[in-house]
């Protein structure tokens, strides 16, 4: 065997790695149970020599993350003798499980082990952020001076552990843009998990780890394409599922049953529709609340702020629409702005009349 290499990372950054002519371990494992069902007879004095020409080679042996839930448990636990039922010259393991990863280094010590090199945060990043984010984000301009004072600690060299951010209030008034607004800055897809979609026993099992086919949120982690992680509505997750944070937010460490990772200098953000900070601490508990490097409050959309925040969306979406709306309902519509709570109804509000109106256009066409 020339050589195994073992990569952490996302999945377009580990084909840059891997050679253009492969064999999967879905191809070799369907191979190779094709091979042990047949019938072999023996002859004498030749069959020994036949068996070992007609091993199979597999020049380069590739394994993605996504392929380990496709093949039953006993190929993960022995995984290592699986490697011995054909012959490879090169073994590339993508994400492997801690079964797999164990089993690989013990046998082979001389395996080399790489990691995707994630973009971290600059100090021209953050005076990009301080020149455009209340263009980007309206109405928040006392969020800004709070967001460049926790992601700064990530530019010192000596800086490894991630900064943790709750950003709390009203739902649809910059949160998730701003997170979004982040990772575009520094050049890399944004990693967001919806929290408010797991609220069962199957998130208990998504968080700590279950059985190998079973999705998790470390495997989640260690597929991203990026160190900026949005946890949105983080709320919404029962207090019960905070402990598997702890590490995460203390260390930058985090690991169930079957995978360990290290997000040196992420970025982490939660966000949260909570009022005041005695809520948060009420209902988050002191454990995890005491976790947050920083705790940022999004205020409320002033009307001046909804003005313009419905400016802006109109012109986009009249582009779209390419239908004129007549001046009195332009005027009615645009007082209509400061009724609503945030972006999305604005939204919904100048869309809404968009498509009326279009529909009206029609039907009188007709």
């Amino acid at each position: 065997m020339n050589s195994i290499i073992i990569y952490y990372g996302s999945k377009n950054e580990f084909d840059k790695v891997i050679p253009e002519s492969y064999r999967t371990l879905t191809d070799v494992v369907y191979e190779t149970d094709k091979d042990r069902n047949k019938h072999v007879i023996f002859i004498p004095g030749v069959s020994e020599e036949s068996s070992e020409e007609d091993r199979l080679f597999v020049e380069n042996f590739v394994v993605t993350s996504d392929e380990y839930a496709g093949v039953r448990e006993h190929v993960i636990i022995n995984f290592n003798n699986f490697l011995g039922k054909f012959d490879t010259q090169n073994i590339y393991l993508h994400n492997p499980p801690l079964q797999i990863s164990d089993q690989i280094i013990r046998l082979y010590p001389e395996t080399k082990i790489e990691y995707q090199d994630y973009s971290a945060i600059t100090l021209d990043n953050l005076i990009e952020i301080n020149s455009e984010y209340d263009t980007k984000i309206i109405g928040q301009e006392n969020v800004k001076l709070n967001l460049l004072q926790s992601l700064f600690p990530i530019t010192l060299e000596g800086r490894k552990k991630p900064v943790v951010i709750l950003m709390y209030g009203k739902s649809g008034i910059g949160k998730t843009e701003t997170a979004k607004f982040i990772s575009k800055v520094i050049g890399e897809p944004l990693f967001r998990k919806q929290f408010s979609m797991y609220q069962n026993n199957q998130f208990a099992t998504y968080l700590f780890g279950g059985a190998h086919y079973e999705k998790s949120f470390a495997k989640d982690l260690l597929d991203r394409e990026s160190n900026v992680l949005l946890l949105d509505e983080f709320d919404k997750a029962h207090p019960s599922f905070h402990s598997a944070f702890y590490q995460l937010f203390d260390e930058g460490i985090y690991e169930d049953q079957n995978y360990y990772l290290n997000l040196d200098k992420a970025i982490i953000i939660c966000t949260s529709n909570y009022n005041n900070l005695n809520e948060i601490e009420e209902h988050l508990g002191s454990p995890i609340y005491n976790r947050f490097d920083k705790i940022i409050h999004f205020d409320d959309l002033s009307n001046e702020a909804k003005q313009k925040i419905g400016k802006e969306l109109y012109t986009n979406l009249s582009s779209l629409y390419k239908n004129k709306i007549s001046d009195d309902v332009e005027h009615r519509l645009f007082g209509k702005f400061i009724e609503c709570d945030n972006v999305r109804q604005i939204h919904h509000l100048i869309e809404d009349t968009f498509a009326l109106s279009a529909v009206l256009e029609n039907v009188e066409k007709k």
